[in-house]
């Protein structure tokens, strides 16, 4: 390892502590606690998400790594990262209704919405992430589609079917 690996590495770890220290002193002083509305976004994205890995029996490495990175985009408090953990895991155990939580998100965050953009971005890169689009997985994204109000047209441009077996 060169010296300059070694000083990235240290760097990365030394930001990481920071980064933790800053989410706990945030929870701390219950500024991680998020309001009524980021929570019903936060357990909506990560339920769907811990549903659509499990959608072809097998949650990969990249799938669990891509939802880590997600929470680290949206800079989740440490009481919003255990929020995001617990929907994912009702996700993957199938202990969440996908079209019930999918209509109540379209409520607040209608068809067309930057946080409806969001989810359904999340979702695609979610789907592909392994690079085995299972058909289970394609039909999940086919009901997510529909139910965030989006012509099946979309689906199709992004995420092409998987190859019949």
């Amino acid at each position: 390892m060169s010296g300059n690996d070694e000083v990235s590495r240290r760097f990365e770890g030394i930001r990481g502590i920071l980064n933790d220290l800053r989410l706990m002193l945030g929870d701390m002083l219950a500024m991680g606690r998020p309001s009524a509305d980021q929570q019903m976004v936060i357990e909506v994205f990560f339920g769907s998400m811990g549903y659509l890995a499990k959608a072809d029996r097998l949650v990969t490495s990249h799938e669990s790594d891509l939802a880590n990175r997600f929470m680290d985009e949206l800079d989740l408090s440490m009481a919003a990262r255990r929020i995001a953990s617990e929907a994912f895991e009702r996700g993957m155990h199938r202990n969440i209704n996908l079209q019930g939580e999918l209509l109540r998100f379209t409520d607040a965050h209608p068809p067309g919405s930057e946080d409806s953009k969001r989810l359904y971005d999340i979702l695609v890169r979610l789907a592909a992430s392994d690079s085995k689009l299972d058909q289970r997985e394609y039909d999940v994204m086919a009901q997510v589609t529909k139910a965030l109000g989006l012509p099946p047209e979309t689906l199709y441009a992004r995420l092409p079917a998987p190859a019949p077996r």
